[in-house]
């Protein structure tokens, strides 16, 4: 399956995205891979995120009850 290419339109104003990843960006989400930088940037950005919710959970079943 081939990601559809994006337009110019969309594009507009918008290359300083594929430079900084922002988790909240759909964008950048989907097209990061452009930008080495940002690539390693959202990879660790889903690492942090297993992390937490790993310690969330490890939170919870400590707690005494």
């Amino acid at each position: 399956m081939t990601k559809p290419v994006l337009s110019p339109k969309v594009l507009k104003k918008r290359f300083d995205c594929f430079g900084n990843f922002d988790p909240h960006d759909t964008i950048c989400l989907r097209w990061c891979h452009l930008n080495i930088r940002c690539a390693i940037a959202k990879d660790q950005y889903e690492q942090l995120e297993i992390m937490e919710d790993f310690f969330d959970t490890m939170l919870e079943t400590s707690r005494p009850q």
